[in-house]
């Protein structure tokens, strides 16, 4: 599977008269400083409010919702994805965006290197109730051995880097994988932007 060193968002060089699915996965380094990123790890790690997620045979990581938890961190970062979800929209000449948006609750998920830790193929948008979800913005808080981010579908493979944004639509067209990481932790501060009201 080849692996995108950072397809960053940018215009194209000339309009395709063909668009690919592909086109509607993007990332861009640099979305958050090294520093941030070791901040939130940091936090996160010393934080007890965190909370394990598990389904067998489906997923299995560790996460905080940092909304509520961390409101200082919050008003920080929220401009950082709204910044890049403006970005994708100009850039995927998205003509039918909501006019009304909303952001899910803002979370650091971490997967051990423990042969438990990851996610299997899947969407984003599987009931009434996610069907608000249009796009989806994670950040790599790290760079583990391992953890890519895989559409199998598309051939495609994203590896994580520090501070990396993916941006890209939650939907049935795009099932997605979050490999385990090999040697240690992956940390990923990851969000949705839905419909609203």
């Amino acid at each position: 599977m080849p692996t995108n060193s950072g397809l960053a968002l940018q215009e194209p060089a000339a309009a395709s008269p063909q668009t690919s699915l592909l086109d509607y996965i993007m990332s861009g380094k640099s979305a958050l400083s090294s520093e941030h990123c070791q901040r939130l790890i940091e936090r996160f790690e010393a934080s007890e409010a965190a909370e394990v997620c598990r389904r067998d045979g489906s997923h299995s990581f560790t996460q905080l919702e940092i909304t509520t938890a961390w409101p200082d961190e919050h008003a920080l970062l929220l401009p950082v994805f709204l910044e890049h979800f403006v970005r994708y929209k100009k850039l995927t000449r998205a003509s039918h965006w909501p006019a009304n948006i909303a952001f899910e609750h803002l979370r650091i998920k971490r997967y051990l290197p423990n042969e438990q830790d990851f996610f299997v193929p899947h969407v984003d948008v599987v009931d009434q109730v996610s069907a608000r979800r249009f796009v989806t913005a994670l950040i790599y808080l790290n760079e583990p051995e391992g953890g890519e981010t895989t559409f199998p579908n598309l051939d495609l493979s994203i590896a994580p880097e520090t501070g990396k944004i993916l941006v890209f639509p939650p939907l049935w067209l795009f099932p997605h994988e979050g490999r385990p990481p090999r040697v240690s932790p992956k940390y990923i501060l990851h969000t949705y932007l839905g419909y609203g009201s």
